[in-house]
């Protein structure tokens, strides 16, 4: 019995409706009994619709293109190619019911009946070859289809593919790679006796068959130029057993390479020492490592190699005399053989470039500093560099000879320079006179040196009279000599000036001020060699008999001067 879609009964039931209605209007209606009219037979079956759904007046043919019946109704909307197709393309008979909705009801099962009826896990109603439906049915077998597999026709490899013979298709790439397998030349695979496995060198996501995508082993990874370079240039005769040094491929290099040459200079054939897979020249040898041990730093970095390794480049010296002779032996200034310099050139050179030199005088017992610093070498190592003395009248004698003020030699000032001169310049002297038992103070500041030295530096006296004796002698105001003052001077005066004098009478008698401040010392001290005898009553102002009388009914009272000062010790009344 043939399914009826849910559409089609509708219909059935509405023409059947009518024809009932049709039928109750005749039977109330009072007519003549006619002769039975002859039944037309509904080609559609049980259809129960309205004819004129789909069939107009003028013609009883049907344009399926203008019928406004919406197929969805049935229970099976016209989706893809099947709205493009023409009624009678499924519907065969008149009677629509009469049709399944399966695919196998209108398709021929190519794959008889092997892959199973749902046709929906391949086929879309946009195509019958559809190929993105069948590709994700393709990713639940064995092989998915990836890379240059997903652009192929189904026959490219399902070669029984048109007479629906999918099943027992094979997987192994050589199954459908053999004429490219047999065809390739480089590598040919066939003479080199490659395996068939194909995926070992060829990746199923590539693109293309191509030049593959072979890892080559941790054994030897390609790195750098390697990785650019035709499998033949490595692999001439076969792929088997393949020597992994570098030699083995490297020799025309290593024979032609001539800075340095290679072959005569006995260098060893571990090519991976000095050259790396980027390219083999320039070197990428590090000087720093071993078996050279020797880090090639500022000028050495630009010379070549031959510069220093003249005689090959095993057992190569490192120290700096066995390339550096010839600059020692012409250095001029100073003169390195005349000196005796030792041949470390290190002390003095630095490897940025031989001249000019960096010797660090710092390092020696003899700093270099203010005008020693600027100073050419040969002026303090004139007879060489070894043994220089580092006491400067070595260097200064010259200068110590020549100076006048004060003239060194005839004073026979010691030769320790030092305490006198410093290295900023020899003259002018800075000696601190503070740092001796007799600090400049006052006008001995300005004084020359030997106003006090006039008879050398070596046991000058400190004491004032051995430098004032003159000023000593000369002063009148009291006169000194008569008076028989002592000899220490500072008791009276200070280094400020010899004159006026520092010494302060008012504690013993005041005369700072009054009629006594403008008097002369000896009107008082009338005896030139005793300042201690002084007299009052000689130059008092007023007269024995006057005195007298103004000391009437004083008991104490004396004409003589110290019974003066007794009673008057500050002049006054």
């Amino acid at each position: 019995m043939n399914r009826h879609s849910p559409g089609i009964t509708v219909l059935c039931a509405a023409l059947a409706l009518a024809a009932s209605l049709s039928a109750v209007t005749a039977e109330s209606a009072p007519a003549p009994a006619p002769a039975p009219a002859p039944m037309a037979v509904n080609p559609h079956g049980d259809i129960k619709l309205d004819c004129r759904l789909c069939h107009a007046g003028q013609a009883w043919a049907a344009d399926a293109k203008s019928v406004p019946f919406d197929h969805a109704a049935t229970g099976f909307s016209l989706e893809g190619q099947h709205a493009l197709v023409a009624c009678r393309d499924c519907h065969k008979q008149p009677q629509f019911s009469h049709i399944g909705t399966r695919c196998a009801d209108c398709h021929l099962d190519a794959h008889k009946n092997r892959l199973g009826p749902a046709c929906e896990q391949c086929h879309t109603p946009a195509g019958w070859v559809e190929r993105t439906q069948a590709m994700r049915a393709h990713d639940t077998t064995r092989l998915p289809l990836v890379g240059a597999h997903a652009k192929v026709d189904c026959d490219a490899c399902h070669a029984g593919a048109q007479s629906g013979e999918y099943l027992g298709t094979p997987s192994d790439c050589y199954a459908c790679h053999q004429p490219a397998y047999e065809s390739t030349r480089n590598p040919d695979h066939r003479a080199a006796g490659f395996a068939t496995d194909c995926d070992r060198c060829h990746g199923v996501f590539s693109a293309t068959w191509g030049r593959g995508d072979f890892i080559h082993s941790l054994r030897f990874p390609l790195t750098g130029a390697h990785a650019a370079a035709a499998c033949a240039s490595c692999h001439s005769e076969t792929f088997a057993g393949t020597p992994t040094d570098c030699f083995a491929c490297h020799q025309p290099d290593y024979d032609a390479s001539a800075n340095p040459p290679h072959a005569t200079a006995g260098l060893g054939t571990a090519c991976a020492t000095c050259h790396g897979t980027t390219d083999w020249r320039p070197s990428t040898y590090d000087h720093a490592l071993a078996p050279a041990n020797y880090p090639l730093q500022g000028g050495h970095r630009g010379v070549d190699c031959a510069a220093c390794h003249t005689t090959g480049y095993v057992a190569t010296p490192t120290d700096c005399y066995a390339c550096h002779r010839p600059d020692y032996e012409s250095a001029a200034d100073p003169n390195h053989v005349a000196g005796g310099f030792p041949t470390d050139c290190t002390t003095c050179h630095a490897v940025t470039v031989w001249s000019e030199s960096n010797f660090d005088h710092a390092r020696t017992a003899f700093p270099l500093t203010g005008a020693h610093a600027a100073q050419n070498c040969t002026q303090c190592h004139a007879t060489g560099y070894t043994g220089t003395p580092t006491d400067c009248y070595a260097c200064h004698q010259t200068n110590y000879a020549a100076t006048t003020n004060p003239n060194h030699v005839t004073a026979n000032i010691p030769t320790t320079c030092v305490v006198c001169h410093s290295t900023t310049a020899w003259t002018p002297a800075q000696f601190d006179h503070n740092t001796t038992a007799f600090p400049l103070t006052g006008a001995h500041r300005n004084a020359a040196c030997e106003a006090c030295h006039a008879a050398g530096y070596s046991g000058t006296p400190s004491d004032c009279y051995a430098c004032h004796q003159a000023d000593y002698a000369q002063t009148s105001d009291p006169s000194h000599s008569a008076a028989s003052f002592p000899t220490t001077c500072a008791t009276c005066h200070s280094t400020t000036a010899w004159e006026p004098s520092t010494w302060d009478h008012e504690p013993l008698f005041p005369i700072a001020s009054g009629a006594h401040s403008i008097i002369a010392c000896a009107e008082c001290h009338v005896t030139p060699s005793n300042y201690a005898h002084f007299e009052c009553i000689l130059c008092h102002e007023h007269n024995q008999t006057d005195m007298a009388n103004d000391h009437v009914g004083r008991t104490d009272y004396q004409w003589v001067s110290t019974a003066c000062y007794t009673c008057h010790p500050d002049g006054r009344n």
